[in-house]
């Protein structure tokens, strides 16, 4: 049984992508295609919740780091709601953190 679970939710011209659980190769086809499906809506904002995340691989950061680089390309604002700091340290240890946006708390960048 696999420890994941993805919401998204749409506000306006905002889009809010909860990712909790595992966020490793055996589920990172499903968030691709969630994140494309997003995506396709063009939102001016994406913020991806990974405050409830239990543990991230190699392949998840590509995930987030390809979506990072998606929105920066079509002038996408892109923030990331921070995991708990055991999967946090894989952000600090790669650099994302100095390159994506990030937060402590998702009411102060999603509507």
């Amino acid at each position: 049984m696999l420890n994941f679970d993805l919401q998204v939710e749409t506000q306006g011209t905002s889009a809010l992508v909860k990712i909790r659980g595992d966020l490793d190769l055996q589920i990172v086809d499903q968030v691709t295609e969630a994140l494309a499906r997003v995506e396709s809506d063009e939102p001016e904002l994406l913020v991806i919740d990974l405050s409830g995340l239990s543990f991230m691989d190699s392949s998840g950061m590509g995930v987030i780091a390809a979506a990072h680089i998606r929105a920066g390309d079509a002038g996408r604002r892109f923030v990331i709601v921070i995991p708990p700091p055991g999967v946090r340290q894989a952000f600090e240890r790669t650099k994302l953190s100095e390159v994506i946006t990030t937060t402590d708390d998702l009411a102060k960048v999603y509507p």
